[in-house]
């Protein structure tokens, strides 16, 4: 099996790095090839942060390398007190809150009429494999390009969508392995909390990052 990583950030990727890797450039994008667990790995860095810098990545991992499933690595804002820093979640679903259609369409915001709701399932069958390594909440996310920091923000996503956590990737990558059928799993470390926002990322981000490496090795030895 061929797996495809992707961080929004290099300092996500901090502690895959420190595995040995073959750095590749494709155009804006740095790729690496590492071993993971039994399988072999390929992790995209993008240039940016954001929902289309992710989605490319992705698309990228799938076309350019085929890999078999996509494992997302990355950092979130909590939207509920029950939700402590440095904590780790899976997604088990994504609303992308900026997606708004309903004037012309008549649809609620965010939902997108190619899937069936507003919150967009993730990989059933990943989730329950890594849940088998480690048992994790699953929570769902939502997801565009805003940096959430604000009590009054963050309380309002968890109202209108249900979500216990925010971040600036989880739909783009989400949307693109589900419009190419490529299985996807979002594993996320909390950086903020509810009433806290950017400098509270700032002190825990790089902290927060750490086990990343340690838990994709963990999760794909089962799969």
């Amino acid at each position: 099996m061929k797996i495809g990583i992707f961080t929004a950030m290099e300092k996500e990727a901090t502690s895959f790095l420190q595995a040995d890797a073959v750095k590749e450039v494709v155009g804006m994008f740095t790729f690496y090839h590492l071993a993971l667990g039994k399988h072999s790995a390929v992790l995209c860095c993008p240039p940016s942060v954001g929902e289309i810098a992710a989605s490319a990545a992705c698309q990228l991992l799938i076309t350019k390398y085929g890999v078999d499933c996509i494992l997302n690595f990355g950092v979130v804002g909590a939207l509920t007190p029950k939700a402590s820093v440095q904590s780790f979640v899976y997604v088990k679903d994504v609303v992308h809150y900026d997606m708004d259609i309903s004037v012309t369409d008549n649809i609620p915001i965010g939902r997108y009429r190619c899937f069936d709701d507003v919150a967009v399932k993730c990989d059933e069958s990943l989730l329950y494999k890594a849940m088998q390594v480690n048992r994790l909440p699953a929570v769902r996310c939502a997801s565009a390009d805003k940096f959430v920091d604000t009590v009054e923000r963050k309380t309002a996503l968890h109202k209108n969508f249900g979500a216990d956590i925010c971040d600036m990737e989880s739909a783009g990558i989400l949307f693109a392995c589900r419009f190419n059928n490529v299985p996807c799993l979002l594993v996320k470390c909390i950086s903020d909390s509810l009433t806290d926002g950017a400098q509270e990322y700032r002190n825990n981000v790089y902290s927060a990052c750490k086990g990343f490496f340690l838990f994709a090795e963990q999760l794909a030895n089962n799969l």
